[in-house]
């Protein structure tokens, strides 16, 4: 109100000033008191209307300092209201994590267990390698013979070659075996180029033909490398070389089903699964570079909604194996792992393997069907990477159905 009146004072003062003037112009001398009237004096104000000014600017400033201690107040009381709002939030907080169970920071990783094929151990599988390796050298030392031919079958991977370093294997022995007095079926140069090309790069190979009888040297005659029979061995310890090496067949480990029973608990309820169950091999690579290239080839033919729907499942992450578990009426679950291109049949006969008598029972998927017991893969079935069935029986025991074995072994979920 203040700057209000100042400003019209102002206004006052700049008219009664008249118009402004150049600095370059001369001056004109004002007009007589003859040629221009002589404008009227303002009175001043009188008394009551001086003092009723001063009573309202008082006013005004009134509101204004009472309005600004309302809105003080006003923010004052907001803001200690927002307290007190924030410590009771924490408080409730505090109360809710000392109450409830805390959940661990790293959630568990279910991984894949491999049986290994010569000491029957079961190791997770990134140890398996290193293990079944470490069991080969031991064995090689008590079974040479069945080592070696094993180590030939199952270290070479590239299956024509091994095909071929075999059949050449069993024909270098086989030549001694039909003509045992012949010298020159107990001398092979290891600079032949057959040699070179069949027997050297199989692993095992030259094991092999050290356990039959040849002796690797050099002649000191031309320099050069033999395998050579120095004593001939017997024809029974001959035949059984061949036999064995042809007989014999890869040892691969298994999958260990790591058959769990647990029960549900207030804690963790989450778990991750390792990159095993869908690490991408070699031969996944080349399915899906021919699914391109067939995908490629089709084009813009006309397909129907079965068949679109079909391709585009096609593309999906590729997973090897399924975490499957199975509620039981009494809510304890039995949690085994398979391989996604095991069947249907092989879950109902887990199953019949983890009870404590025979029981006739169903398999449900929640919000489906009953599984019907048949050579359906899990793939198809859709239960890879993982799935959870309830098992619905008729049998009622007041004991749980699960072995006693089994139930010895429960552990939360």
């Amino acid at each position: 109100m203040k700057k209000f009146i100042k400003k019209l004072v102002a206004d006052v003062k700049f008219a009664d000033a008249g118009t402004g003037q150049r600095l370059n112009e001369e001056k004109t001398p004002k007009p007589g008191p003859s040629s221009a009237p002589v404008p009227a004096s303002r009175r001043p104000p009188t008394a009551d209307a001086q003092s009723a000014g001063a009573a309202a600017l008082a006013r005004l400033e009134a509101a204004s300092n009472k309005g600004n201690k309302q809105n003080s107040a006003m923010r004052a009381q907001q803001l200690e209201l927002k307290k007190q709002m924030q410590r009771q939030v924490s408080e409730e907080r505090t109360s809710a994590s000392m109450s409830a169970p805390r959940e661990p920071e790293v959630i568990p990783q279910v991984g894949l267990k491999m049986v290994c094929p010569i000491c029957g151990v079961s190791t997770p599988k990134p140890q398996m390698s290193a293990h079944f390796e470490s069991c080969l050298e031991k064995e090689l030392e008590l079974k040479p013979l069945e080592t070696t031919c094993t180590m030939i079958y199952t270290l070479n991977k590239d299956e024509e070659k091994l095909a071929i370093g075999v059949k050449t294997l069993a024909f270098f022995v086989q030549n001694v075996v039909k003509a045992p007095d012949e010298e020159k079926y107990k001398k092979i140069r290891v600079s032949n180029g057959g040699v070179q090309k069949k027997i050297m790069p199989l692993v095992g190979g030259v094991e092999f033909l050290e356990i039959a009888g040849f002796t690797r040297i050099t002649d000191d005659n031309d320099g050069e490398e033999y395998f050579i029979m120095l004593d001939t061995p017997t024809i029974e310890h001959l035949t059984l070389c061949i036999e064995t090496l042809q007989n014999s067949k890869k040892a691969s480990p298994t999958l260990d089903r790591d058959t769990k029973v647990l029960q549900s608990s207030a804690g963790l309820q989450r778990y991750e699964l390792s990159t095993d169950f869908y690490r991408v091999t070699k031969e996944d690579l080349m399915a899906e570079q021919k699914r391109r290239a067939e995908e490629s080839e089709r084009g813009d033919l006309m397909r129907t909604k079965a068949m679109r729907d079909k391709d585009a499942g096609v593309g999906m992450r590729i997973y090897h194996y399924s975490l499957i578990r199975v509620r039981f009426p009494d809510g304890l679950y039995l949690q085994g792992t398979f391989s996604a291109h095991d069947t249907v049949e092989s879950i109902f006969k887990f199953v019949e393997s983890s009870l404590r008598h025979p029981i006739s029972f169903t398999l449900i998927t929640p919000g489906l069907p009953a599984l019907k017991r048949d050579s359906t893969l899990l793939k198809a079935a859709g239960l890879v990477p993982s799935g959870v069935l309830n098992l619905s029986t008729s049998d009622r025991t007041e004991f749980t159905l699960l072995s006693d074995e089994l139930v010895c072994k429960l552990s939360d979920l």
